[in-house]
């Protein structure tokens, strides 16, 4: 029995600790009704039943589609204007002519005039 509660105990800390570091890393955006030091304050306070409430009530889901986010100057059309290069060549079509580049020059190279014995 002994180990039964230990086990039960265990398994409410761990979800209060879970719980706590959510809320302290959840975005302003996602956290409703309560501020976030209430929210900290009612799962340390109520430490099982305040990390019910935040993941029923305070949690905001995610929003369903991401914000499109810009890696660099280069990939904002703002940024580039009506002076934004065509890309007529992918990536992989650059690398398929090297590969054929250099498959040409290994050919090359085996075709010195020696015959393999």
């Amino acid at each position: 029995m002994v180990r039964l509660w230990l086990v039960v105990i265990v398994a409410a800390l761990a979800f209060t600790v879970y719980a706590l570091i959510d809320c302290a890393t959840m975005p302003r955006q996602r956290i409703r009704s309560l501020g976030r030091g209430v929210w900290i304050l009612l799962i340390v306070v109520l430490p099982v039943l305040g990390g019910v409430l935040w993941f029923l009530l305070g949690r905001a889901p995610a929003s369903a589609s991401p914000q499109p986010r810009y890696r660099g100057p280069e990939d904002d059309p703002d940024f580039l204007g009506e002076h934004a290069p065509e890309r007529t060549r992918t990536d992989k079509d650059q690398d398929d002519a090297t590969l054929r580049n250099l498959e040409e020059q290994f050919h090359d190279t085996d075709d010195d005039g020696r015959t393999d014995r």
